[in-house]
């Protein structure tokens, strides 16, 4: 089970994954005195089936542990979309070890013993990561659940002026007259909060692959 420390900030915790009970230990008590929330977890399973995964946060995790190692767990979360920033911590990291974990899409490799003042730095960085992530993703699900309310005209016209077409040319491929256009564009612009092109753009580009205008 999960060993909690208090925080100021409910929503933000550093989940601590690590066989070493004095180690989890330790870094309770730091972020507890700098006010940070955090949860500890004393292997890959344990963390698996009690974190919550849907608050945000950010993951110090150790490399080599009994069972799941560090990087399997890397991998897992990778194929599970889930935007945790990944921490890696080791006592004796090979080159091909943190090669290997960067390339999978670690945020940051402490080697123990590590100092305060790099503690601190890298779970900043890596929350202030997260919370970036989280901002993109409800970004995406608001603009999806937008576009999803547009009838297929107004979709057909919103993707036509995203990809720079005037009222005119719309109208010539659609097959319908400008004043149709004017009155599906409005519509579709008031259902998506746009007011310029350059939001609809930004819209279009949030929910499609780059490249796939």
């Amino acid at each position: 089970m999960p060993e909690t420390g208090s925080s100021k900030h409910p929503l933000a915790t550093v989940h601590i994954i690590d066989d070493d009970a004095h180690l989890r230990a330790s870094l309770l008590n730091f972020f507890d005195s700098i006010g940070q929330r955090a949860a500890a977890f004393e292997s890959a399973i344990d963390f698996l089936e009690h974190a919550d995964l849907t608050l945000p946060g950010c993951i110090l995790l150790d490399i080599r542990m009994p069972g799941m190692t560090g990087l399997e767990l890397q991998e897992k979360l990778t194929g599970l979309g889930h935007p945790l920033p990944i921490i890696f911590m080791t006592g004796n990291a090979s080159v091909a070890t943190s090669v290997s974990a960067m390339k999978a899409g670690a945020f940051d490799y402490l080697l123990k013993p590590f100092s305060s003042e790099s503690l601190i730095k890298a779970t900043k960085l890596a929350l202030d990561r997260n919370a970036e992530l989280r901002g993109k993703y409800a970004s995406l699900l608001h603009a999806q659940d937008s576009i999803a309310s547009l009838t297929p005209r107004e979709a057909e016209v919103f993707g036509f002026v995203s990809k720079g077409l005037m009222n005119k040319q719309i109208a010539y491929e659609m097959g319908i007259s400008e004043i149709m256009v004017k009155l599906h564009r409005g519509r579709m612009m008031k259902k998506l909060d746009a007011r310029s092109v350059a939001d609809l753009v930004r819209i279009f580009d949030a929910v499609h692959p780059q490249g796939s205008k």
